[in-house]
């Protein structure tokens, strides 16, 4: 069973998307900012991440940054109503990029494709 860390800090959001994931076998953690999800993530080692952008605390790219930078490799699926045009410099932190608000097709297959991509 893929051990997924969601890192959403809008509750319906979370609810509903964990909901999507737990249906489709997967085991979800949730967290509701990058802080929280920088520490479940560096305690847990989740084989896949799933994180929105805009947060309190600490924002989805500097959670991602941080967690690269201890070593961290695993997939990580990178959420926003931001296009990722404004986010072209740290591209290469993230593996997979979805537009908000996406479609559970759009996430099943974000899912999909990090899922068949060689790793640690």
């Amino acid at each position: 069973m893929l051990r997924i860390l969601l890192v959403e800090d809008d509750p319906d959001v979370a609810f509903v998307v964990s909901a999507l994931l737990e249906s489709a076998d997967f085991h979800v953690t949730v967290a509701s900012d990058g802080q929280q999800g920088l520490e479940i993530a560096m305690q847990e080692r989740p084989e896949l991440i799933i994180t929105d952008f805009m947060m309190p605390v600490m924002s989805g790219l500097d959670m991602i940054g941080r967690l690269r930078a201890q070593g961290y490799e695993r997939p990580i699926i990178l959420c926003s109503a931001v296009a990722e045009e404004s986010m072209q410099r740290d591209r290469y932190l993230y593996d997979v990029f979805l537009l908000k608000p996406y479609r559970s097709e759009e996430l099943m297959s974000a899912i999909d494709r990090v899922r068949t991509k060689p790793g640690p």
